[in-house]
């Protein structure tokens, strides 16, 4: 008998098992699709979602569970942070702030003064909703002194409020820089539209916080938690199929091997990803109706979808960074066949011999549409993402050396429980944030995932996994 289940692929799942573990909770993590958050093609190194690593720093968020958890990471700091490319403007943001102040005030001169002043209180906004992350990390007031705790914050939240108004007001001056902004939100924020939030200042000076990686991509991170779950004897199953979910004072969970043999596995308590795709067999035999999810219903507008290349490196430009987002239209919605988020592999900084393979993914944003996500679609979109990329990276056709492209379609698809995708959710009524509560309607079941804290980005899709632990452990005691 098991403490604890824990159903999903994605970061959140992880988190919340190896927490669990940490605490002394004896933990089975069943993982589906077991993609791990990296995948290997062409004896090539990819990452399955492009989400920049951050929270790494010095009493952040990621570097304080994992000090929590006695778990040591190499990491490198990434310089520049992220790249942004426009038609006739190029930004290189890196962790410091006068610096992506000047590449603004290099590419629109009009503006500098204005954006000078953004980032200064956008500084400032961000440490504020920073220290509530940390001290409130299901983001939404619960309890009486955390009501009182955000009466003390509304001053912060006019003030985050103005800052946005005026932001608003320059990109409505200026098509490019409006597209910078809407392009960083695509990256950093898992909302479809988040520009206006206490959390948005918190995700733009992201870069401020510092992006990081890992040899092998996100593969070092995720590992480092199921170590932690299984030397703590616990259980971790991937490449299995759940059958059913059974609930009630124990859960009963039978899943089936690749070979067809099915067993069953049993634990007083079960988180769930909202993320994992058969999240019907939990509710089943139950009213789905729920009050919270009617008012203020969380969709998915947006799946990314991914090729994966390998190139030689005479096509990289010089300097290029890891992450770097480019824009074919100013004047086009950028979920209309228009960005393009490119991630290169960190080995382009080494010493790289002439017939080295360089991994570089690019990723667009398809809508959750099936009539989009058929196989003919996905290699026309395949097709004219390496078309659009022609004037940024000259020579790419010529220079790829790898190039699956029934294995790209395969991953995309199969990753629909790793990857984030963008989420349609309406901000709280009374206090304005985007959270929604990780309880269900089963008394020894909870939700953990991005959808979840969606305004916090990444850092909130690991917090919801921690959240989603602190639900047990409460319980259990």
């Amino acid at each position: 008998m098991y403490g604890l289940i824990v159903i999903g692929n994605d970061p959140s799942s992880y988190v919340a098992a190896a927490v669990a573990s940490s605490k002394g909770i004896k933990t089975a993590l069943i993982a589906e699709n077991a993609l791990e958050s990296i995948c290997i093609m062409g004896n090539l190194f990819f990452n399955t979602d492009t989400t920049p690593f951050v929270g790494l720093g010095e009493k952040q968020i990621v570097s304080l569970l994992l000090k929590d958890l006695n778990v040591s990471l190499e990491s490198n700091l990434l310089n520049p942070v992220y790249q942004i490319i426009l038609p006739e403007n190029r930004l290189d943001f890196s962790k410091d702030k006068e610096a992506i102040i000047q590449e603004h005030a290099r590419e629109f001169p009009d503006l500098a003064k204005e954006i000078k002043s953004y980032y200064d209180n956008a500084e400032e906004n961000s440490e504020v909703a920073e220290k509530w992350l940390h001290e409130h990390p299901f983001i939404q007031p619960k309890k009486f002194k955390e009501y009182i705790d955000y009466i003390n914050l509304i001053p912060y939240l006019i003030k985050s409020k103005l800052n946005n108004l005026k932001l608003k007001k320059l990109m409505s001056r200026n098509a490019s820089f409006h597209k910078v902004i809407e392009v960083q939100q695509a990256l950093l924020s898992f909302k479809r539209n988040n520009q206006c939030s206490f959390f948005s200042d918190f995700l733009y000076c992201a870069p401020l916080r510092g992006f990081y990686s890992f040899s092998h991509g996100k593969k070092a991170f995720i590992d480092s938690l199921i170590n932690k779950v299984e030397t703590a004897d616990g259980l971790y199953l991937k490449n299995y199929e759940v059958l059913s979910v059974k609930k009630g004072k124990v859960i009963e969970v039978i899943y089936m091997d690749k070979e067809g043999n099915a067993s069953k596995i049993e634990a007083h308590n079960l988180i769930v990803s909202t993320k994992w795709q058969n999240m019907r067999l939990v509710f089943e035999h139950k009213k789905k109706f729920s009050f919270g999810d009617f008012i203020r219903p969380s969709k998915i507008s947006h799946y990314p979808f991914t090729i994966h290349l390998g190139v030689n490196p005479k096509c990289i430009p010089e300097k290029l960074a890891r992450h770097v987002l480019v824009i074919s239209d100013v004047n086009k919605d950028i979920y209309d066949d228009n960005l393009i988020i490119l991630e290169s592999s960190e080995s382009q900084n080494e010493k790289i011999d002439t017939v080295s393979k360089i991994p570089l993914t690019a990723t667009v944003f398809l809508p959750d549409n099936q009539d989009i996500w058929t196989r003919d679609n996905l290699k026309q979109t395949a097709d004219s993402i390496i078309g659009r990329l022609e004037y940024f990276l000259t020579f790419l056709k010529e220079n790829i050396e790898f190039f699956d492209i029934e294995e790209s379609i395969n991953i995309s698809r199969k990753q629909r429980d790793v990857v984030n995708p963008k989420y349609h959710l309406r901000n709280a009524f009374i206090t304005g944030f985007a959270a929604k509560n990780n309880k269900t309607r089963f008394r020894n079941t909870y939700l953990s995932g991005a959808s979840l804290l969606v305004d916090a980005g990444l850092e909130g899709e690991i917090i919801s996994g921690m959240n989603a632990v602190a639900r047990v452990g409460v319980k259990m005691k």
